[in-house]
């Protein structure tokens, strides 16, 4: 605080940051939970409906998140540790669900096994019932596995042979090995990468939307209550109770994370090879993987060919008739891409001078700063969307309805994503540079705009990509405060959907994918003139 006091214009900055997020994270947060009385609440327990959305949650949230760090540990397994074929191919596929709209596989799943599926109807001639519990437990496991991925991989391939060696010297079994040495180091990524799934699967929206048929969960229950029977209290009361266990799971992991426990072996490190597998697991292993990959792609696949024909079941004729349905909505791919680049600059410039106080001025608060930096990827998207509808729906700050409250509302749940990008790169950084560069006598703002913003470039700009990329393709957080001018692709998918126009939600879902890959390739190409890549 002594700094502070010394320093006015960081005083004045740190004054500014704690009064815009208090105002478009915590006053969201706070409008919900205080909208209705603590005897609501109870409803939760008494009303049957809801009482069954809240364990149909929990019980998809348990098995999703079993089913996708099976297949994650599997697959980062394969990649890390095994001469296998197609790894390219496999990492590929870890890719295309996170740069995807959260609901497409539920939308393929469909056209592969609905009643009109390919698959269903004209390979195997059987009528499937798609739609339940089942179906949206497949769903999210393919949907939400990569996420999973990306914390396991990163663990496996920090993680040394030389125990694994020394054990198998003193005469253990492949299983031992496994079992006593191998996944006790792994447990870290496997507990990390499970609650990030975990808490995806508890916010999911867009999947039971469309493919859960009569199995409530309870972000389709609040969005029910809001849209269709216009009971704000009833909203509220849903996305407080979601907003509990996703809460709990996030501190949990924040707990995982940062012990940071991966270390295996200090000293001199050795490049050994990883230590062979009998044959029939290795080759289990891939086929396993192989076989995922070939459901992923049949996934994308049915898509593309969806998006191509004239009437999804009947008439199976070439067309480009859902492209021109696109191009007749023109204006909501706009503004897909208009709010998605405002949200992710704004997240992006707003974060930087966030991280960097944290990380580098020791004020006294910085426990407080990151707490609220990171308190949005707490909060389910369901959850901050009806917060942003119920806080800025009246004076002083009237937003709804205007393009302004969609871009922050992106922008705020981008927050954690462009803040921890920045951090890392910050923490990689030696405080010495900035340090001979204030005893040359430059001052603190030349020192971050000559020495600190070049180094930095490289995880800032993978920050706002990563944030554009899931704002594009972003549904729950906006789905209670768009409106007629401001709807984006999206909500338009998922209209079509709802509406068995399968074509067209094919072809609008094809043209964000598109869009998202050639954002992403062009950031990629980029930054690896620098040495850099984007981490997903």
């Amino acid at each position: 605080m002594k700094r502070l006091r010394n320093e006015p214009v960081l005083a004045l900055g740190v004054a500014a940051i704690i009064l815009i997020t208090c105002l478009f994270v915590v006053w969201p947060i706070m409008k919900v939970i205080s909208f209705t009385r603590l005897e609501d609440y109870v409803k939760i327990f008494t009303y049957s409906r809801w009482y069954h959305a809240a364990l149909n949650s929990l019980f998809m949230t348990v098995i999703s998140t079993l089913s996708c760090t099976v297949i994650a540990f599997i697959f980062a397994y394969t990649i890390a540790r095994l001469k296998v074929p197609f790894k390219g191919l496999f990492k590929f596929i870890t890719i295309l669900p996170i740069v995807s709209p959260p609901f497409i596989v539920a939308l393929s799943y469909i056209l592969l096994f609905g009643r009109q599926g390919i698959i269903s109807k004209y390979v195997l001639h059987v009528n499937i019932d798609v739609y339940g519990w089942h179906g949206l437990w497949l769903v999210q496991t393919m949907t939400f596995f990569p996420y999973a991925y990306a914390v396991i991989y990163g663990v496996l391939k920090s993680i040394s042979n030389n125990l694994e060696y020394a054990a198998y010297n003193l005469g253990a079994t492949h299983w031992q090995v496994f079992k006593n040495v191998f996944l006790p180091l792994c447990r870290p990524g496997i507990a990390g990468g499970a609650l990030i799934t975990a808490m995806n699967v508890l916010a999911d929206f867009g999947n039971p939307m469309i493919i859960a048929g009569n199995f409530t969960v309870l972000p389709t229950e609040a969005y029910m209550q809001m849209s269709g029977l216009f009971d704000l209290n009833s909203a509220a009361v849903l996305s407080t109770a979601l907003l509990i266990p996703a809460l709990g799971l996030f501190v949990w992991n924040r707990a995982w994370v940062g012990k940071k426990s991966y270390v295996t072996v200090t000293g001199k490190e050795t490049s050994l090879d990883h230590f062979p597998l009998p044959s029939f697991i290795k080759w289990g292993l891939f086929t396993f993987c192989l076989l995922i990959t070939l459901i992923v792609l049949a996934v994308y696949g049915v898509l593309f060919y969806g998006a191509f024909t004239k009437t999804w079941g009947f008439d199976w004729s070439f067309t480009l008739q859902n492209l021109h349905y696109v191009t007749a909505k023109s204006r909501e791919i706009f503004n897909s891409l208009k709010f998605a680049l405002l949200a992710s600059l704004a997240a992006g410039f707003f974060s930087l001078p966030l991280a960097f106080i944290v990380q580098r001025r020791q004020i006294g608060i910085n426990r407080l700063l990151d707490f609220l930096a990171i308190l949005p990827g707490a909060v389910p998207g369901v959850f901050l969307g009806l917060g942003f509808a119920m806080a800025f729906n009246e004076g002083p700050l009237l937003l709804s309805g205007t393009s302004l409250i969609m871009v922050l509302a992106l922008m705020f749940w981008n927050l954690p994503t462009c803040y921890s990008a920045n951090l890392a790169g910050l923490q990689q950084i030696s405080g010495a540079l900035e340090e001979a560069s204030l005893n040359l006598g430059a001052g603190h703002f030349t020192t971050f705009r000559k020495i600190v913003l070049p180094l930095l470039k490289g995880p800032f700009i993978s920050g706002i990509v990563v944030s554009f990329l899931r704002s594009v393709t972003c549904l729950s957080v906006i789905i209670f405060i768009y409106s007629a001018k401001t709807s984006v692709g999206t909500v338009s998918i998922l209209g079509l959907v709802q509406n068995g126009a399968w074509g067209s939600a094919s072809a609008f879902t094809v043209v964000l994918i598109s869009i998202a890959f050639v954002v992403l390739a062009v950031a990629e190409f980029f930054l690896r003139k620098q040495g850099r890549s984007i981490e997903l």
